[in-house]
């Protein structure tokens, strides 16, 4: 955390020299331009232009939530209230802040009148939120006015796709595909609405558009993804891992990425803990089972681990107990580390995090962080899910900030998660391993070395459950994670299809219908392409046929 020093007052010349010096280094010198602001603000100038911009660069740097703090010191010193609260959404909404972004969309719709692009910003932060019913208001209000606007069609076909309204989706991208003929977005969207049949012609929009693209683009990256989709649905694999490979292909220089920077990450990760300062005694780290109190509720329950492994599926039959409810796909607790050791911002966080082994967390002040940022507000049962998966690289220094959370861990079939991760256009930019096969399973091999070492530290605290498993013996499982939370039957969760919540994943229309034996085993449909992936498997020692049932003849099942 910067120290803050204190000047003698600047004179008028030296301030506006050293406020248009930051202004010209913003692009190519961040932390430069921030030490000019710094120096401003600790010789007494607090003036809006100047916290503004200081707000812009930590945002610019990953520091969501420090950014909020300098956006309002700008409105408490008179900057334009509009520019100022809609940065302020940004800012909390980069860092997960769902509750204070909650809060900035009221103050935002106060204001009257609001120009379109406010009223598109609110409507994306709404989106963003799961506030979809507002989203799809505001759309609705900016299409009345602009009929032909595709992004405006798409965000709102998107938001009715995240409550289960897929038949107006699917209208809506139509519309949008109409009115833009190659609007990619579109067709990737469309894409997933549903499994895609010889019948509709999203395959035909696919075949005409990927063409018109720049095959280093963006746009064909999309198109491609979804063409490669819509062939698997109808059962061309040939054709469909040839278009998962080109979009992948194209990804890949977008998207840095090094297996030896995880190795090294990950081992950085274990000796943080195992440094004397950091060293706690395992029985101190575990709480039995005990019944939770009233007053210790909801607690956070993480569901963790690699992509594509059936987290949504869990977190689905969970939330419709009427103990627990989904906080969907948070990253508030990187973003609480970020917060309590004074990020000032960059890449690398994880690594500089974690050579940190020297200097002690305050694990109390961490866990307080976290819950403030994603506990919800109006709901009094026992658990609040988070199912962001990336939370296991950081399993550890959960368990020591929040001692009463629980874990659980989803595991699926080595093989079925690397072909889920590697044909899966992931949106948000995480996953960079996730763009080549053999990088993929060396993930996955690195991954599954990091739970061990959770498990071995944390005895107790952490569920495995197998996607297969689940899938194959649904009620018993239910029963059996149920009763690793101390939570009682309910019929609801095998029901979990009718829950009406929106979903927030990439299997958005999957887990609205019941249980489904047909993802099991997926890859072998692809077996002569995997060989990158199957030979990194072998090497590690790894079963590629682990969980999956066998036929009759001793084979494996297609």
């Amino acid at each position: 955390m910067r120290m803050t020093s204190v000047h003698h007052k600047l004179g008028p010349l030296r301030q506006n020299r050293l406020f248009r010096q930051a202004k010209e280094l913003c692009e190519n010198s961040p932390f430069e331009a921030l030490d000019h602001l710094h120096k401003l603000i600790d010789g007494g100038v607090h003036t809006a232009e100047v916290f503004h911009l200081q707000a812009n660069l930590l945002l610019q740097l990953g520091c969501g939530t420090i950014a909020a703090r300098a956006t309002e010191n700008a409105l408490k010193a008179g900057g334009d209230r509009l520019t100022l609260l809609l940065l302020l959404l940004k800012c909390h909404l980069t860092a997960y802040n769902r509750k204070p972004a909650a809060v900035i969309i009221k103050r935002l719709l106060e204001i009257d009148p609001l120009t379109e692009e406010a009223k598109a910003e609110i409507a994306h932060g709404a989106q963003e939120i799961h506030q979809y019913e507002l989203a799809e208001r505001l759309y609705q209000e900016l299409l009345d006015r602009d009929p032909e606007n595709c992004k405006y069609l798409i965000n709102l076909g998107y938001a009715c796709q995240k409550r289960g309204n897929m038949s107006q989706a699917t209208d809506l991208y139509h519309q949008a595909i109409r009115i833009k003929s190659n609007s990619a977005n579109a067709l990737r969207l469309l894409s997933s609405v549903n499994k895609q049949t010889s019948n509709d012609n999203c395959i035909t929009l696919a075949q005409e558009m990927l063409p018109t693209f720049d095959e280093n683009s963006e746009e064909y990256v999309t198109a491609a993804y979804a063409l490669g989709k819509t062939y698997e649905d109808i059962g061309e694999f040939d054709n469909a891992f040839q278009l998962f490979n080109a979009g992948a292909t194209a990804m890949r220089p977008k998207m840095p990425y090094s297996t030896k920077a995880v190795i090294a990450a990950f081992e950085i990760t274990k000796k943080y803990f195992e440094h004397p300062l950091q060293q706690r005694e395992k029985q101190d780290l575990i709480k039995p089972k005990e019944k939770l109190k009233q007053s210790e509720q909801p607690r956070p329950l993480f569901i963790l681990g690699m992509p594509r492994t059936g987290s949504t599926l869990i977190d689905r039959i969970l939330s419709s107990h009427s103990l627990v409810t989904s906080m969907g796909e948070l990253g508030c607790f990187k973003e609480s580390m970020k917060v309590v050791t004074g990020f000032g911002g960059g890449d690398g966080f994880h690594t500089h995090f974690y050579q940190q082994s020297e200097r002690v967390i305050d694990f109390a002040a961490l866990g307080a962080s976290y819950i403030n940022s994603a506990s919800p507000t109006d709901f009094s049962g026992r658990y609040f899910t988070d199912k962001y998966p990336m939370n296991f690289m950081d399993l550890g220094l959960i368990a020591e900030a929040l001692p009463h959370a629980r874990f659980i861990h989803t595991i699926r079939n080595p093989m079925d998660t690397v072909f889920g991760n590697f044909k899966q256009l992931f949106t948000l930019g995480f996953y960079h391993y996730s763009y080549t096969l053999q990088e993929c399973a060396e993930y996955y091999v690195q991954y599954q070395t990091l739970m061990r070492y959770w498990h071995d530290r944390l005895p107790g605290k952490i569920l495995d459950v197998h996607y297969e498993d689940l899938v194959n013996d649904t009620g018993p499982q239910v029963r059996h994670i149920l009763g690793f939370l101390n939570l009682e039957w309910e019929e609801n969760c095998l029901r979990f299809y009718k829950n009406k919540s929106p979903v927030d994943t990439a299997s958005l229309s999957q887990v609205r219908q019941p249980i489904y034996k047909s993802a099991i085993g997926h890859w072998q449909h692809y077996t002569h392409f995997l060989d990158d992936a199957i030979d990194v498997f072998k090497t590690a020692g790894i079963d590629v046929y682990a969980n999956l049932p066998t036929n009759s003849a001793g084979g494996h099942s297609q």
